[in-house]
């Protein structure tokens, strides 16, 4: 079993773009203190298999 080193929370947005390999996934991590936090804003599923693979490797 993998151990999650920290909890996060992902959204997506709908936009009128006609591009259809554009899309949004924004991820936040949520603070105590200050509700969520934006820590990456993927904009193309390159930049999210990036970030994935990112955090595999964390």
């Amino acid at each position: 079993m993998q151990i999650v080193k920290q909890e996060l929370i992902f959204s997506t947005v709908v936009s009128d773009s006609t591009d259809v390999n554009d899309f949004i996934v924004e991820f936040m991590s949520p603070e105590e203190t200050t509700g969520l936090s934006l820590i990456k804003v993927t904009r193309n599923f390159d930049e999210l298999l990036q970030f994935l693979d990112d955090l595999e490797d964390a």
